[in-house]
C-alpha cells in the first residue's frame, strides 16, 4: 500500500485522512529556538538532549500513523459521541500496538516513551473534576501505560479495573494481528458494554487522547508543557513498555536507543534548522520588498512530494520535448550562421593543402555570446484553478523543468505561485531541488487572484538582473479578481514593466482569455499545445523584443 506522508509546520498535532484509497499522514514539524524545542505541545530543552527527546516522540508519531495504514479494524460503533469515539479509538490503538509489538518490536520504546511522557504531563486524577473525563483518562493510561488509580472513587476505580481487564483480553486476541481470528461481533459486544458503563458518569465534554495520535486535539487533562527529564520518565516508561507487550530493557531506559539513532536525530534537526533559517531569510527579504502589496501573506507552501510525482506522471516526456523546442528556438534565432561552416585560418589551410595532410582543424574558433535570459514563472493557484489542480500542476511542472534546463544558472530564474497569497516555490538563491519539487506538489489552490501583485513580485526579482532578456511567464485562467480596480491595475502594471524592457508572456490554461491581458500569449488545452505554443510564443517574444 502507498502512503502519502508529508510535514506541515502549521500543525500542532498529526492527522490521518484518506485521499480516495490512499492514506494521507500529515506530521507536525518540531520547532527549535534558543529557548526550547517545541513539538506536540511539549517543550524540550534547547540542547542535544532535548532534541533527542523530541526525536523519540517524532518516531512514535510516524510509527503510530503508519501502523494504522497497514492494520485497520473495521468500524465497531455506529453512533458518534464522546464515549463511542473514545472506545473505538482505544480499540484501534490497541490493535495496532499489538501489531507493532509482534512485527516491529524495535519501535516499542518510542511508543512507550510517548505514552509515559503523556502520563507524566497529565493532571493528577483528583484534579480532573468532571467524572466522565476522569474515568476515561484513567482507563486510557491504565491500559496503555499501567497508570495508577489514585484519586478515583471506589466505583470509578472498579470500573477502570474491569475495563482494563476486558481491553487487555481483547488485545491478547489481537496478537498476532491479521491471522484471520478476529471476531468483530465479540469486539462490538465489548465496546457496547464499555460505552454503557461510561455513560453512567456523564455528561461528556471532551475525549481524552494522547498527543502523538491522529485524533489528538487540545485536551484539558494536560497541564505540564515542559517535558520532564528522563530520570522522572523512566519508571513510567518501564511500565509502558510492559503494557505494550515489549521486553523490559536490561540496561534501563537509555539502552533502548543506540548512539546511531541519536546521531541521526541530531543530524535531521541540524539540517532542518539550517533550511528553515534560509527560508526565513528569503521570506524576510520578499516581505521588505513587497511591503506595499495586497497579499494576505507571503509564505513557503507545505511540501508534498508524492503529489508532485502524481502530477509529473501526467506529462511524461512533454518537458523534454518542450525543452528541445526552446533550445531549437534560441539556437535558430540567436546563433551566428558562420558556426555551421566556420571561418578559415588561411595559413593553416595552405599548409594542409600543400602537405596533403588529413587534418581538418583549419577553422578559426570564434566564441559567440549566446542570448542570456532571466525568467520568473508565476502560477495562478486561486480557487478558479482548482477545477483541474492535477493537470494545472503538471503543466506548470513541465514549463518549470524546461526553464531549469534552458537556464543553467539557478540564480537567474524563480518560480512563485499566487492567489491572494504569494507562495515561494523556488527562490533565485535555491536550486531546483527535491524540496522545491515538494513545494510545487503541496501548494494549495484557493483564494482570489491578485495578478498585479504577483507581477510586482516577479519584477522585484528581475530588478538588477544583468541578462539581456528578462521574461515573466504568467500561467493562469486569465481572471484577475479580489479587489476593486484589479483589471485597471493589471493594465497599468503591464504597460509599466513592458516599457522597462520586461517581456510578459501569458499562458492560458484551457482558455484564450490571456490574449486580452498580455501582448504575448498562448492558449494551452493539451500537452501538444504546451509543446508547440509555448516554444512559439517564447521565440516570437524574444525575437521581436530584440528589434
Amino acid at each position: 500500500m502507498k502512503v502519502k506522508i508529508f510535514m506541515d509546520p502549521r500543525l500542532t498535532y498529526p492527522t490521518l485522512t484518506w485521499d480516495r484509497s490512499m492514506p494521507v499522514a500529515k506530521l507536525p514539524e518540531p520547532r527549535a529556538s534558543d529557548e526550547a524545542v517545541e513539538f506536540l505541545g511539549y517543550f524540550f530543552p534547547p540542547d542535544d538532549k532535548g532534541r533527542i527527546m523530541a526525536g523519540r516522540l517524532f518516531r512514535a508519531v510516524v510509527t503510530h500513523l503508519t501502523a494504522h495504514t497497514v492494520r485497520a479494524l473495521p468500524p465497531i460503533l455506529e453512533a458518534r459521541s464522546h464515549p463511542t469515539r473514545f472506545i473505538e479509538t482505544l480499540l484501534k490503538d490497541l490493535y495496532i500496538d499489538a501489531y507493532v509489538a509482534s512485527a516491529h518490536p524495535e519501535r516499542v520504546p518510542d511508543l512507550a516513551y510517548a505514552n509515559a511522557l503523556a502520563m507524566a504531563s497529565a493532571k493528577r486524577l483528583e484534579r480532573i473534576y468532571l467524572p466522565a473525563t476522569r474515568v476515561m483518562t484513567a482507563i486510557l493510561f491504565k491500559v496503555l501505560a499501567n497508570g495508577p488509580l489514585d484519586g478515583l472513587t471506589g466505583e470509578e476505580a472498579a470500573l477502570v479495573e474491569a475495563a482494563a481487564t476486558r481491553l487487555r483480553e481483547v488485545k491478547e486476541r489481537f496478537a498476532p494481528p491479521g491471522d484471520g481470528a478476529l471476531d468483530v461481533d465479540e469486539l462490538r459486544e465489548t465496546a457496547d458494554w464499555l460505552v454503557e458503563q461510561l455513560r453512567e458518569f456523564g455528561p461528556f465534554v471532551e475525549t481524552p487522547c494522547l498527543p502523538y495520535t491522529e485524533n489528538a486535539s487540545p485536551c484539558s487533562i494536560y497541564n505540564r508543557r515542559m517535558a520532564p527529564p528522563d530520570s522522572e520518565i523512566e519508571p513510567l516508561f518501564l511500565d509502558a513498555v510492559e503494557a505494550l507487550g515489549g521486553a523490559p530493557p536490561e540496561g534501563g531506559m537509555a539502552s533502548c536507543w543506540s548512539k546511531q539513532v541519536d546521531v541521526e536525530c541530531l543530524q535531521a534537526f541540524s539540517s532542518t534548522i539550517i533550511q528553515r533559517q534560509k527560508e526565513r531569510k528569503i521570506l524576510r527579504r520578499l516581505k521588505e520588498r513587497l511591503a506595499s502589496s495586497r497579499f494576505k501573506s507571503i509564505e513557503i507552501p507545505p511540501e508534498d512530494y508524492s503529489e508532485y510525482l502524481r502530477a509529473r506522471e501526467q506529462i511524461g516526456g512533454t518537458s523534454r520535448r518542450l525543452l528541445n523546442n526552446l533550445i531549437m528556438a534560441t539556437n535558430f534565432e540567436f546563433e551566428d550562421i558562420r558556426k555551421m561552416y566556420g571561418v578559415l585560418d588561411l595559413a593553416d589551410a595552405i599548409q594542409v593543402i600543400a602537405s596533403k595532410s588529413p587534418r581538418n582543424d583549419i577553422f578559426l574558433r570564434d566564441e559567440i555570446m549566446k542570448q542570456s535570459f532571466s525568467i520568473v514563472i508565476l502560477l495562478d493557484v486561486s480557487r478558479s484553478m482548482r477545477t483541474s489542480p492535477l493537470e494545472n500542476r503538471a503543466r506548470a511542472i513541465c514549463i518549470a523543468e524546461a526553464a531549469k534546463d534552458v537556464i543553467t544558472d539557478s540564480n537567474s530564474w524563480a518560480f512563485y505561485a499566487f492567489s491572494d497569497r504569494l507562495y515561494v516555490l523556488k527562490d533565485g538563491s535555491e536550486a531546483y531541488s527535491r524540496r522545491v519539487r515538494a513545494r510545487i506538489g503541496g501548494v494549495p489552490f484557493d483564494g482570489t487572484t491578485y495578478m498585479p501583485d504577483a507581477l510586482r513580485a516577479a519584477a522585484e526579482f528581475l530588478k538588477g538582473k544583468v541578462e539581456e532578456q528578462r521574461i515573466i511567464f504568467v500561467l493562469s485562467d486569465g481572471y484577475p479578481y479580489g479587489y476593486p480596480g484589479v483589471y485597471e491595475d493589471l493594465e497599468e502594471i503591464t504597460r509599466t514593466y513592458e516599457e522597462r524592457g520586461i517581456i510578459i508572456i501569458g499562458i492560458g490554461f484551457d482558455t484564450e482569455k490571456m490574449g486580452t491581458l498580455f501582448r504575448y500569449n498562448a492558449a494551452v488545452y493539451s500537452q501538444r499545445d504546451l509543446i508547440k505554443h509555448v516554444g512559439n510564443v517564447f521565440l516570437r517574444a524574444s525575437s521581436e523584443e530584440l528589434l
